[in-house]
C-alpha cells in the first residue's frame, strides 16, 4: 500500500494516540481527551490527569504503534521524533500500512523529509504539524498548527485537528509545517528582542513601562512581545513563559540554518541570535524566556518589570 491507498483508507473512527506530555504536549492532548484516547510519557506522573479522566496509558512506544490509527507526537527536538520512530524497538518496526504519524514537535524540516522518505515505502503517513501560540493558545483551542503534508490527507485530518484548534493551515508538503515554525520563531525572537529593545529606550525617556507598551499595543509597532510576552510575563511581575531559551535557541537556529543552507543573509536573525546567546551566557538555556528582559535592564539601566 502506498501513500494514496493509506489517504483512500482513513478510519472512520480511528483510534488516537498521543505521545509527549510536557508543558505544550499536555496542553494539546487534552483537548483530544476521551475514552478512547491513548496516551504515553516516559514520565508516569504526566500521564496521570489523562488517566483519570479516561484515557489508556500504552505500557510503552510499540503498544501504541500496533493500536492506534493516528499518532500524534509532541516531543523536544526531531532528533527524538528519530528515536521514538526507528530507534532500538522504535514505532516504525510496529506500524502498519494505513497509519498516520502527526509530529507535533518544533522540527527540523529536512529530518521530517527524510522520515517521511522511510515511512512511505510501508503506506504509513507522515505530517508535520508543529504549533505556535504558547501553552494558553492549545489549552484555549486558538493555537496556530502549520501542517506539512499530503493536500488531500490534510482535508482529512482538518475535522480532527480542528478539536485542537480553530486555527489550522496546510503550509505545503512534508517539511513545510516546520519550516513556517521555525521562521515564525526566528521572527518572534527578532521581534522580542526589538521590543525589548525599544521598551527600554522609552522608559529611559521617562515613559513608564506600562504605559509604553499599551500605546505601542495599539500602534503600528504592536507584535507578539507586546500583546502577550510584556503585558502576562514582564509587566505582570510573573515573570514566567513556560518556554526556554533553550527552546528558542533550537527553533531560531534551526531557521538561521535553513537560510544559511542557502546562502541567504540574516542580519536581523542573526543579531537576535547573538542577543539570545548573551541572555543564555547570564541566566543558562533552561532559563525561562522572560528573563531576556533581565539581560536588557541590565544593558539598558531601565527598569522594565514592576518595582
Amino acid at each position: 500500500m502506498n501513500v494514496r491507498d493509506a489517504v483512500t483508507s482513513f478510519p472512520t473512527n480511528p483510534k488516537i494516540g498521543f505521545i509527549g506530555l510536557g508543558n505544550m504536549g499536555a496542553a494539546l492532548a487534552m483537548r483530544l481527551l476521551n475514552p478512547g484516547l491513548m496516551v504515553y510519557d516516559p514520565d508516569q506522573t504526566a500521564m496521570k490527569p489523562f488517566v483519570d479522566g479516561g484515557a489508556i496509558a500504552a505500557s510503552d512506544l510499540a503498544a501504541m504503534a500496533r493500536q492506534c490509527d493516528i499518532i500524534f507526537a509532541c516531543l523536544p527536538t526531531s532528533a527524538v521524533t528519530e528515536t521514538v520512530l526507528f530507534g532500538d524497538n522504535g514505532m516504525a518496526g510496529h506500524m502498519k500500512a494505513g497509519q498516520i504519524f502527526i509530529d507535533m514537535t518544533s522540527g527540523d524540516p529536512a529530518i521530517s523529509r527524510d522520515q517521511a522518505a522511510r515511512l512511505k515505502p510501508g503506506g504509513i503517513d507522515f505530517v508535520d504539524a508543529p504549533v505556535s501560540g504558547g501553552p494558553r493558545g492549545a489549552r484555549e483551542g486558538v493555537i496556530a498548527i502549520m501542517v506539512g503534508g499530503d493536500a488531500a490527507l490534510y482535508a482529512q485530518l482538518l475535522p480532527l485537528l480542528g478539536r485542537i484548534s480553530s486555527n489550522c493551515f496546510h503550509a505545503g508538503p512534508v517539511g513545510a509545517g516546520h519550516a513556517l515554525k521555525a521562521g515564525n520563531n526566528l521572527l518572534n525572537l527578532i521581534c522580542r528582542m526589538a521590543s525589548f529593545e525599544v521598551v527600554s529606550l522609552l522608559v529611559n525617556a521617562g515613559v513608564d513601562a506600562g504605559r509604553a507598551v499599551d500605546i505601542l499595543q495599539k500602534s503600528s509597532g504592536r507584535n507578539y512581545a507586546t500583546e502577550i510576552t510584556l503585558p502576562d510575563n514582564i509587566l505582570s511581575g510573573k515573570m514566567h513563559q513556560g518556554f526556554s531559551m533553550a527552546l528558542m535557541q533550537k527553533d531560531a537556529g534551526l531557521a538561521l540554518g535553513m537560510a544559511a543552507a542557502m546562502a541567504q543573509d540574516m542580519p536581523l536573525g542573526a543579531s537576535a541570535f547573538d542577543a539570545l546567546q548573551d541572555a543564555i551566557n547570564t541566566h543558562g538555556d533552561a532559563a525561562d524566556m522572560s528573563l531576556v528582559a533581565l539581560s536588557y535592564e541590565a544593558k539598558t539601566g531601565a527598569r522594565i518589570r514592576p518595582e
